[in-house]
């Protein structure tokens, strides 16, 4: 093969590596909810739900959900039942227009047109009962040519097997249409048959006969019958079809505003056509025409801005759209500033000390102009290579150039993704002293604060004016608005206003929650006395919860429909504001029983777990008190009414799960007869998630070996085995405190409990490659990632031996304890990543106690851990 395909092989091998690798990193990563993705404690369905609730605040999808506002078959159905009489039921319209299959309404022709009688099934149909009436006979004609034409009509595409159109049956139909509209009177009947002759002239691409019959036939009927609104939406399209996109979306606007049915619909081919939005909005007759037109341009807006809803405010001020894009504006500031101020729920968030900021990497947000750039590169390089092969296959400097250009727009696209997916909010994660916000630069208060400051305004004029049909609303996002800024008095000031007026019951629901929210803001230090004030507004939230059914995140696709609003909102009260103010006073026992509380009524599958039936947070921060006490508050219902409530959960937990965590946690604190009496408490078989989920027995915690990886994995001891086994070795101690072996054997089940021992389950739950070199988060560290207290037993052991053979044995056990003191450089650090990993690989290999190993060069031991330690290997020849 020739070098330059060879070359094109090798790139586009290359090409195509990098572009699945993103695919299989976006397909493997998860998908988020698209309803709960972020912290959120103001509700969407507050304003505009039966209107607008497909234009609700979400990130993740074009709308919120994908159901129209009104059903198309009601209101025609409804429309029908009016004409016939009263004694026509609207609901019998529905079965026989829309829910008879092919076969059913062929059957049902036949049985019309030989005067038969009906099926069973629609004897007693009212709506087909009148049609026979002599006086409907219009009507009955009707019908009939509906269904005929309903074939040609609703024809559906297929991909795999595409049918031409059956354009001489379309223009027969047209033609029955257009006779049958002509030679009637009734208004009722003989727009519809306008209606379908416009629609077939439509379905049939001729869309300049489809406009005609629109403007002389449908525009000025003298009806208000939504067929028109149909016909209207048919005539957008015709209009977009023939070029001018302008006056197709300013129609599509129309019947977004007027036709609920179609609203959604009308919504998507808006904003299809894109079309220049100041020319769409010149063509607005009215104040209501523009307003409509800035919420369709707001409800597809995911950035941070008032123009839109100032702009439909001026225009309409009553109309509903204005509170559902306030709604929105809201809802926005919770994913973007709330949810990273109250990033307060995460490992490093609970291991910081309170008041002490400590500051993740300031990451800015990765620009896109590399991904876009490197795209294009990459194409013309490939272009140019295909172009080379085939016009000029005989020269080779074209080829090097389509070749070169190719590698640049692999690296561009590349560095794109590595900085992309790698980057983390810009933000602080401590918690402030006195808030259970987190930390944030001033540069980022700073900006959100101006544009809440800007809401704030608006929701004076909103409140003040009083020509929304809410004014109420004002003052009860000005409350949630002064909650984000950490101004608890100011927005209890801002509610109280509120007192004494008349609200719909979702403001109602969303006062009591901003009230709840504010009311424990303001707490500095939470008393018995402030958990008693606190007591109804959780109780009340919790009923709400549950009269709203479990929520649920199991079923997929994700609808509103699966989303308890108030069980996300308790949760996150607990999660974000009770728990963090717990944590900021030092109480970590209510911390946990008030995150335990957050995992109530949240049902998910793909987060459930049948070894760990408690928060994260207990498994990984919890101490022997700690978790002594919320054992008696289960053995003994406490009498308080609040505990009674925040310890209610404790109820589903069993003893085996409390004593095997108890004893793990005194594993960790090294009370290890402790632990064995807890372990021996439980009565079912203790095992770890490791040897249960994967099948495999547990390591030797007492064996040793030169290299930590591959784990020798053999005839392993359980939790109980092993804390009898450390409890034995202590007493020993005790009798012999200068038995060596004894020290050593310590050391050794100390060092395998770490992330890089064979029995880590003996001390974690959770296993992961990106523990090795990590910074320190938890308590027990010191032995899972330093095992800076194993280094200390061997040294013991090594300065109580004479033996060179096992003295050499400890040295260099102690020197792999030393080498863990070093934190490994995060992938996320990508610009200086090379060269820390470079700094982290030298100090590695410059052990402390690599110079001590060079005392027992002629043991055994010395001799076999040069052959298998790398790292020591690399020290003595000086690499």
């Amino acid at each position: 093969m020739k070098p330059w395909k060879k070359l094109l092989l090798y790139f586009v091998s290359l090409t195509g590596i990098l572009l699945s690798s993103l695919i299989i990193v976006l397909a493997c990563g998860g998908e988020l909810d698209p309803y709960d993705y972020y912290t959120s404690f103001f509700h969407a369905d507050t304003q505009g739900k039966k209107d607008y609730g497909s234009f609700y605040y979400t990130d993740f999808q074009f709308t919120y959900d994908e159901a129209e506002p009104e059903s198309e078959a009601a209101i025609n159905s409804g429309e029908w039942a009016t004409y016939l009489g009263g004694s026509v039921k609207a609901k019998d319209v529905e079965t026989a227009m829309y829910k008879l299959d092919n076969a059913g309404k062929k059957k049902l022709i036949h049985l019309l047109d030989q005067d038969l009688a009906l099926a069973d099934s629609l004897a007693g149909n009212s709506f087909l009962i009148a049609l026979k009436q002599p006086e409907h006979a219009a009507a009955l004609q009707y019908y009939r040519f509906a269904l005929e034409v309903e074939p040609l009509a609703n024809k559906t595409y297929d991909l795999w097997n595409p049918a031409p159109l059956d354009t001489a049956g379309l223009s027969v139909a047209v033609q029955k249409a257009l006779t049958a509209a002509g030679s009637i009177s009734d208004d009722f009947i003989k727009l519809r048959y306008y209606y379908q002759a416009q629609r077939l002239f439509h379905f049939g691409k001729d869309y300049k006969q489809a406009q005609e019959i629109y403007e002389q036939h449908i525009a000025n009927a003298p009806s208000k019958s939504h067929v028109k609104g149909w016909a209207l939406s048919c005539k957008a399209g015709e209009d977009r079809r023939l070029g001018d996109t302008v006056r197709a979306a300013y129609l599509f606007s129309k019947v977004f505003a007027d036709y609920p049915e179609r609203r959604l619909q009308a919504y998507r081919n808006y904003h299809y056509i894109s079309a220049p939005f100041d020319d769409v909005l010149k063509m607005a007759g009215t104040p209501a025409e523009k307003a409509n037109l800035y919420a369709i341009k707001g409800f597809a807006n995911p950035e941070i801005e008032t123009d839109d809803l100032e702009q439909s405010y001026a225009q309409a001020p009553s109309s509903p759209i204005v509170g559902v894009l306030l709604v929105r504006e809201i809802n926005k500031l919770e994913q973007y500033y709330l949810t990273k101020a109250l990033d307060n729920n995460t490992d490093e968030a609970y291991s910081a000390k309170p008041g002490r900021a400590k500051t993740d990497q300031a990451v800015i947000a990765t620009p896109k102009w590399p991904l876009i750039t490197g795209f294009v590169i990459l194409l013309a390089g490939i272009t140019i290579m295909i172009w080379m092969i085939r016009k000029r296959p005989g020269q080779t400097s074209g080829k090097i150039a389509g070749g070169v250009l190719m590698i640049v727009g692999i690296i561009g696209m590349s560095w794109f993704a590595i900085r992309h997916f790698g980057n983390r909010p810009l933000h602080e994660t401590a918690l402030q002293q006195g808030s259970f916000f987190a930390a944030m630069p001033d540069s980022i208060k700073a900006k959100y604060n101006t544009h809440i400051e800007k809401l704030k305004s608006f929701c004076t004029q909103l409140t003040n004016d009083k020509k929304y049909q809410e004014p109420q609303l004002g003052l009860l996002v000005n409350a949630y608005l002064c909650f984000m800024q950490n101004k608890a008095d100011d927005g209890l000031s801002s509610l109280s206003k509120l007192d004494g007026q008349p609200l719909s019951p979702a403001l109602a629901d969303q006062k009591q929650i901003v009230n709840l929210l504010l009311s424990a803001q303001r707490l500095k230090q939470l008393t018995t006395v402030d958990e008693a004030a606190l007591l109804p507004s959780l109780q009340w939230l919790h009923n709400k919860v549950v009269t709203g059914g479990k929520h649920t995140t199991d079923i997929y696709p994700e609808t509103p429909a699966n989303h308890n609003q108030f069980a996300i909102t308790e949760r996150n009260f607990y999660t974000y504001v009770l728990a963090p103010a717990y944590l900021r006073q030092g109480d970590t026992v209510k911390a946990s029983l008030t995150l335990l509380k957050s995992q109530n009524n949240n049902s998910s599958s793909y987060r459930d777990d049948t070894f760990k039936q408690m928060p994260d947070f207990w498994y990984n921060f919890l101490h022997t008190g700690h978790l002594q006490q919320i054992i008696n508050w289960k053995a003994n219902t406490p009498t308080d009414p609040y505990l009674t409530f925040l310890s209610d959960g404790l109820k589903q937990i069993g003893y085996d799960k409390l004593y095997e965590l108890l004893g793990t946690i005194q594993l960790r604190e090294h009370h290890y007869q402790d632990a064995l009496v807890s372990f021996r408490k439980v009565k079912s078989k203790l095992t770890s998630p490791r040897a249960e989920e994967a099948g495999v027995s547990d390591g030797d915690p007492f064996s040793t070996a030169i290299n930590d990886y591959p784990h020798e994995i053999t005839t392993g001891l359980n939790k109980l085995q092993f804390a009898q086994k450390m409890a034995e070795l202590e007493a020993k101690l005790k009798v012999t405190p200068n038995d060596a072996s004894v020290y050593f054997d310590m050391a050794t089940g100390i060092y395998n409990t770490s992330t890089y021992g064979n029995s880590y389950n003996m001390i974690t739950y959770a296993w992961s490659s990106y523990d090795f070199g990590r910074k320190s988060i938890y308590y027990y560290d010191a032995d899972y990632i330093k095992t800076s207290i194993a280094k200390q037993y061997y040294l013991k052991a090594r300065e109580l031996s004479a033996d060179p053979e096992f003295k050499a044995k400890c040295t260099f056990m102690a020197a792999k304890c030393d080498q863990k003191k070093h934190e490994a450089p995060s992938y996320r650090d990508y610009d200086n990543y090379d060269k820390s990993q470079k700094a982290y690989i030298k100090m590695l290999k410059t052990n402390s106690y690599f110079p001590e190993m060079q005392q027992y060069k002629n043991t055994a031991f010395y001799k076999q851990a040069v052959n298998e330690c790398s790292y020591l290997r690399d020290f003595i020849d000086g690499k």
